[in-house]
């Protein structure tokens, strides 16, 4: 994802760094489109270069990514970071995310991709869904809202584009299911793009690990809001909780609206008056031993 300096300018440099491993051997096409603008592409098992693309990327997954992968493998949560992932760090900023582990083959490709195509394809993360488009987003420090734009993708041995099927945009987006997928993580995605807007924002660890664990791990999230004083401090309805508790999707749509409350403070969320104060007291506390094992001030 790219994004703007103060004047609402985007550098194609900017745009190529979030593209990362697949621009030594891509041509991006310097054109800003919209979702409106038209492409030809098509891609089907029989073209030359069937699955060619599936190899030697970095696949970052988004929390719905991990979502629909883990449902589909019959995966904990845990099982499926342990097996299928790895951590590194989004560029440009501090948030730590998963990606996907690839084979250690010649070519680095993708665990589930055979020459018969992709054994996940219905639930296929939203990297390989967009492709041969990359998305951007150009923002202003002084906006609240961002415009989206997308660039094509046009590699050396990808004969998708020759062939007669045109799209808009938007209509590639639709048939591909990224629209689904973005809609879902719109929280994810505005606390990564505001991490970047404004630089390399300094994160507490205990933020960074927060970020992490809701961003991969809808399980332990679970047991954070269900066996400790999470309820206790938020004003949340009784039939809210229910719905939390029985429907996953629900409860993954919730912790991505927390998170950006509670590391941006946006959001409707209403935290109670006695959980308020009682973070200020503990705030108070902590400053209080700080101050002691440092020592007075000369």
């Amino acid at each position: 994802m790219a994004t703007a300096d103060n004047n609402g300018s985007t550098d194609i440099n900017d745009i190529k760094k979030h593209l990362e491993g697949k621009i030594e051997k891509s041509v991006i096409v310097p054109e800003y489109l919209t979702g409106k603008s038209k492409m030809k592409f098509r891609c089907y098992p029989g073209i030359a270069c069937f699955t060619k693309c599936c190899s030697g990327i970095k696949i970052f997954l988004s929390p719905y990514d991990i979502y629909r992968l883990k449902k589909r493998l019959g995966m904990t949560y845990d099982e499926f970071l342990l097996t299928h992932t790895l951590q590194t760090v989004i560029d440009r900023s501090q948030l730590p995310v998963a990606v996907m582990k690839m084979k250690e083959d010649e070519t680095r490709s993708c665990p589930f991709v055979t020459k018969e195509g992709c054994t996940v394809y219905e639930d296929r993360p939203l990297t390989c869904r967009y492709y041969p488009i990359g998305m951007g987003i150009m923002k202003q420090f002084d906006k609240e809202t961002g415009t989206n734009f997308f660039i094509k993708i046009k590699e050396d041995h990808c004969l998708g584009h020759n062939e007669d099927k045109e799209w808009t945009i938007d209509e590639w987006r639709a048939d591909q299911g990224s629209d689904v997928y973005d809609a879902v993580n719109d929280d994810w995605m505005e606390i990564v793009l505001k991490a970047k807007t404004l630089g390399m924002v300094e994160f507490s660890q205990k933020s960074l690990d927060l970020f992490f664990m809701v961003s991969t791990n809808l399980d332990s999230f679970r047991k954070f809001v269900f066996e400790s004083r999470f309820l206790q401090a938020y004003e949340i309805e009784p039939e809210v909780i229910e719905k939390l508790k029985n429907d996953e999707l629900e409860l993954l749509k919730f912790s991505l609206s927390w998170l950006r409350f509670t590391l941006y403070g946006e959001g409707d969320f209403k935290v109670r008056e006695d959980a308020r104060k009682e973070a200020q007291a503990r705030r108070q506390a902590a400053m209080k031993v700080e101050r002691k094992v440092v020592g007075p001030e000369i």
